[in-house]
């Protein structure tokens, strides 16, 4: 799939938020001046010791995470996982995860280009995996812990969940739209490629995707990254936690492919998906307050629906960045490679690239997507 604009890398860390700020003074020091941040929380089952069973599982708690993302030039991807990895001693089950993704920068204002600095070369003693992928679930808000449940009990990983607003498709609904909320609940699910079958097919499953207005899911490509496996805490009689002796075997092999589920390899059973492919996930980042006007001038253009959710810009106050406002706004939507030419055009004619909404146009493949479509 040849998308256009020039090819740079993402790198998204998901946070503890008592770690983030020393990551992001970390990043600033190397010259990483252009950052982004949502606020989201994490959950994690609880271990809890009893008289009669070693533990006892079901119960979620949650911690306050900081997803902090930023574009850097391609060949600065490895230097910059392992500064993040370094910097939060991810090799620590717990702390939070780190993944690069390759996208396309199609479109941007002058100043929301991609990060131009030269990392220092450092090594890691975290595993950075490969063959990796990035599952979104958006349902409705409330819904997010039923949906976190499913990778947290079947030990693939910690997903974060923060909010947003729904634009598009509840308002082509009809009346059905008066019982679905606008606000939404995103779940991201890091994982490995050989997971996201069963992950996606379960996610489907409990939230009820396949009914009108439950929901959509998409999986994304990742480059490497590495997955914080701590889906458990609490009371631990062993020297090592599952979580260090599977990162630790990981290691080893070279891989998560020994641990690969059964749906992967090919098993017949469940119902039969139709899955949407040839789609694009197109983020556009604005100015905040600006993401609705230029969602509709979208939607007019044929994109069939989007997700906004709030995000902080990070940037030094004597920056020529500190020109973009505090408060920005990402816009997700799932378009067709041969919708992106007349999107671009019609996002561009409404200013989005211009000094009132400081805008920036990523573009990156979805490997599948599923949701409800009437017979």
């Amino acid at each position: 799939m040849n998308l256009p604009g020039k090819t740079v890398c993402r790198i998204t860390a998901l946070l503890n938020r008592s770690i983030s700020r020393e990551v992001i003074e970390a990043l600033r020091e190397a010259g990483v001046l252009d950052l982004h941040l949502i606020p989201a929380r994490s959950p994690v089952m609880e271990r809890q010791r009893t008289a009669w069973s070693p533990f006892v599982g079901g119960r979620l708690s949650e911690d306050p995470v900081d997803i902090l993302f930023f574009l850097i030039d391609a060949d600065m991807e490895i230097p910059a996982l392992h500064l993040i990895a370094e910097k939060a001693l991810l090799h620590f089950p717990g702390r939070g995860s780190v993944f690069s993704e390759e996208v396309k920068l199609a479109l941007a204002h002058d100043l929301c280009r991609e990060n131009r600095v030269s990392l220092p070369q450092t090594e890691t003693s975290a595993h950075v995996a490969t063959r990796l992928a990035g599952v979104f679930c958006i349902v409705q808000r409330g819904q997010g812990d039923t949906i976190a449940r499913i990778p947290l009990e079947s030990g693939i990983s910690v997903p974060s969940i923060h909010f947003g607003i729904g634009r598009g498709v509840r308002d082509k609904m009809g009346l059905l739209r008066i019982t679905i909320p606008a606000e939404k609940e995103i779940v991201y699910t890091l994982a490995s490629s050989y997971d996201t079958d069963v992950l996606m097919e379960r996610m489907i499953e409990v939230g009820k995707l396949d009914q009108p207005g439950k929901g959509f899911i998409y999986e994304v490509p990742l480059k490497r990254g590495i997955v914080n496996m701590k889906v458990m805490r609490g009371d631990q009689s062993q020297a090592a936690s599952i979580e260090q002796l599977v990162a630790a075997v990981d290691q080893l092999k070279g891989g998560a492919e020994w641990r690969r589920r059964s749906a992967s390899l090919g098993k017949k059973g469940g119902k039969k998906r139709d899955y949407i492919h040839h789609l694009v996930d197109l983020t556009l980042i604005c100015d905040g307050g600006t993401g609705a006007d230029l969602v509709k001038t979208a939607l007019s253009a044929g994109a069939a629906g989007a997700t906004i959710a709030k995000v902080k810009h990070l940037r030094p106050a004597d920056s020529p960045l500190s020109e973009i406002p505090p408060l920005r706004e990402e816009c997700n939507m799932a378009v067709f490679q041969d919708q992106i030419p007349s999107l671009l055009q019609a996002l561009e004619r409404a200013g989005t690239f211009t000094d009132s909404c400081h805008g920036q146009v990523q573009l990156r493949r979805i490997l599948r997507a599923f949701t409800y479509f009437p017979k």
